[in-house]
């Protein structure tokens, strides 16, 4: 695999989990908002596993989800900046959470 095809595969990944706290995020209330519903049924089909995970009925279970997709999004989002703007401004932004 060469540089490309990895940073491809991060950006895929970060993707994904930047859609998993998305959608932990949103709630009915806002199912008004312009794309807000479209949005929740396109991760609802993309990612129908991780959607039930974070959907179970345990708050503790949905809770240590919500964690590791925001871990994974911190993680990726520190491979992309080191990649982009060098190890140092990866150091200084890591965790970056804001979405």
């Amino acid at each position: 695999m060469n540089k490309k095809q990895l940073i491809e595969n991060v950006v895929k990944k970060l993707k994904k989990y930047d859609d998993l706290i998305w959608y932990a995020r949103a709630t009915p209330e806002n199912y008004h908002i312009k794309g807000v519903k479209e949005n929740v049924d396109r991760i609802e089909k993309e990612y129908p596993d991780e959607v039930n995970e974070l959907n179970a009925l345990s708050a503790e279970h949905i809770n240590w989800h919500h964690g590791f997709n925001s871990g994974m999004v911190a993680a990726l989002r520190y491979i992309l900046t080191m990649d982009e703007s060098g190890l140092e401004q990866a150091n200084e932004w890591f965790p970056e959470l804001d979405s």
